[in-house]
């Protein structure tokens, strides 16, 4: 018995470490393994590779020609899985096996994200499929239903439904093979632990297959906005009662020489932005036909977090000089002319996990004549001094599974299922241990186990005449007795042993368990001590008489 009990322990051990090393091997990144798993979508690979296969990804010690490599494409923001045809300096040419072009992308050894190790057709498909909501809670009924035992409970209930008009002698003799469930603790830990792995894999298997994040298109997540504005300090006089010339007034050249010009911008996004640049201001006077001036305004300004303001003087007597000495030059008859207020914004870094690198004038239009300089148009002050340009970025955020009426993220999901399957393995076990342990417990405990409920311990046998009592010489037969005649199992102790009976219209059938019996031989081996005799048919062994 104990050479029994230490092969069933060895051989969970044995499963036990062929489940963990299985685990090294292929555990994802995300639950501290290194194979990644790809369900491949498009035909770039075929014939060897198609649409709705599995590829397993491991890390990649060397990249050679011909290697099928797993690399992340920031333009498209997928992962391509793709072969290496050649090799250019530290980064490598790919190509889609059936595709006619290459790869606008070259990695490096470093930036690719693994080796195909293999690939199973299909099984990114049925993935597909499984993750579907209602496909999903399909999955988990069926697995719950196998692993209470459910399948056993209905083959029972048939099998005795086609038994119905037999007769009691063929009753019995189909139950021979009938074996009743242990229904104890032990076996109800088991069925929670199992059901409780099946719910709880299916969780890991859902997020698993998930990207822990997603791409996504943000429009206007971010925005230029800049702001023009012009004054300057003059005597008071009835033009300027104040002495003060504001943003969309008309500024006389005799009375106003020199004009303030500020430009004021600042970064607008919804994501964390980290940006540099410069703002330079500069006055672009043009005649419409082809002639044109540019006039630096002030020195540049830094950007401060995501704002700057640029500012600087315009000579007005200067710039009515220079067009003055156009019009000598040129016999120009011109006399208003376009004067463009012109900001040059210059901004580098990043928005988001987005790289920014961007160049952008935007600029004020005013008219410049003899006589003025005013406004270009009759929008407003906001129409014409304001200036606002949105940008679309792409975006990675968290991916999310929803498990009923609660969403959780992916990586959440991920780290549920890992503690779930933890504690629903260590329930396993205990009651896979229990389990072993009842059924190794001695032939005493695998009776009591057998006959269940159907049995109950008393303390004295009861009186019934020896000539009415039939011996058994197995637990099994006075089982299959007692369910024919849907009596109860009386169980007693005899000493260090155990009998159990069926008492039946003053008749009873007894089966008798660990009671001594004389042996041939006086030796004992270890196999010997823990083997529980069943009693045979006949009398109890006598003394000879002298």
């Amino acid at each position: 018995m104990r050479l029994r009990t230490t092969t069933k322990i060895v051989a969970l051990v044995v499963v036990l470490a062929a489940l963990v090393g299985a685990f090294a091997a292929l555990a994802p990144p995300e639950l501290g393994g290194s194979t990644r798993y790809v369900i491949l979508d498009g035909s770039s690979m075929a014939p060897s590779l198609r649409e709705g296969d599995l590829a397993v990804i491991r890390p990649q010690k060397a990249v050679e020609k011909g290697d099928v490599v797993l690399y992340h494409h920031p333009g498209l923001g997928v992962h391509v899985l793709h072969r290496v045809v050649r090799s250019s300096g530290d980064r490598f040419v790919l190509k889609g096996d059936n595709n006619d072009f290459l790869d606008d992308i070259r990695p490096t050894a470093d930036e690719m994200e693994g080796q195909l190790w293999f690939s199973l057709p299909h099984v990114g498909s049925a993935i597909t499929w499984a993750r579907q909501p209602r496909h999903a809670a399909l999955i988990v009924f069926v697995l719950a239903f196998v692993a209470l035992g459910g399948g056993s409970a209905l083959a029972r209930t048939r099998r005795r439904a086609s038994q119905r008009g037999r007769t009691p002698a063929m009753r019995i003799e189909r139950r021979a093979t009938h074996r009743p469930q242990n229904r104890g603790p032990a076996k109800l830990t088991l069925g929670i632990g199992l059901v409780a792995l099946a719910l709880f894999g299916l969780l890991a298997f859902a997020s698993l297959s998930r990207p822990s994040t997603r791409t996504e298109t943000v429009p206007d997540a971010y925005s230029h906005v800049g702001t023009f504005s012009y004054g300057a300090s003059v005597p008071e006089s009835d033009v300027y009662p104040d002495g003060l010339v504001d943003t969309g007034d008309s500024v006389f050249l005799q009375l106003v020489p020199a004009l303030d010009i500020a430009f004021d911008y600042r970064l607008e996004a919804d994501v964390p932005s980290d940006v540099q640049g410069t703002v330079e201001l500069a006055a672009v006077v043009s005649d419409g036909v082809g002639w044109e001036r540019r006039v630096p305004i002030g020195e540049s300004a830094e950007l401060v977090g995501t704002a700057a303001r640029a500012t600087g003087s315009l000579d007005l007597a200067a710039l009515a000089d220079i067009v003055q000495e156009m019009r000598d030059l040129t016999g120009s008859g011109t006399t208003t002319f376009g004067l463009a207020i012109v900001a040059d914004v210059e901004i580098r870094g990043r928005v988001g996990d987005e790289p920014v690198s961007q160049a952008l004038s935007p600029e004020a239009p005013l008219l410049l004549d003899p006589v003025s300089v005013r406004p270009n148009g009759s929008g407003g002050d906001t129409k014409l001094f304001s200036t606002r340009r949105g940008e679309t970025i792409t975006i990675r955020t968290p991916s999310s599974i929803s498990l009923g009426g609660v969403r959780l993220s992916v990586v959440d999901a991920r780290r549920l299922a890992l503690i779930g399957l933890l504690v629903a393995g260590l329930i396993s076990i205990a009651g896979a241990v229990a389990s072993l342990l009842m059924r190794s417990g001695g032939e005493s405990s695998r009776i009591v186990s057998l006959f269940g409920d159907r049995m109950i311990t008393i303390t004295c046998p009861p009186a019934i005449e020896a000539t009415n009592v039939t011996d058994i010489s197995d637990a099994e037969s006075l089982y299959r007795i007692a369910e024919h005649y849907d009596r109860i199992v009386l169980h007693w102790r005899e000493g260090r042993g155990h009998v159990f009976q069926v008492d039946e219209g003053g008749s009873a059938y007894r089966c008798r368990v660990g009671l001594e019996v004389e042996r041939e031989s006086t030796s004992t081996s270890e196999e010997d001590e823990d083997t529980l005799v069943l009693s045979p048919a006949m009398p109890p062994p006598r003394a000879a008489a002298g």
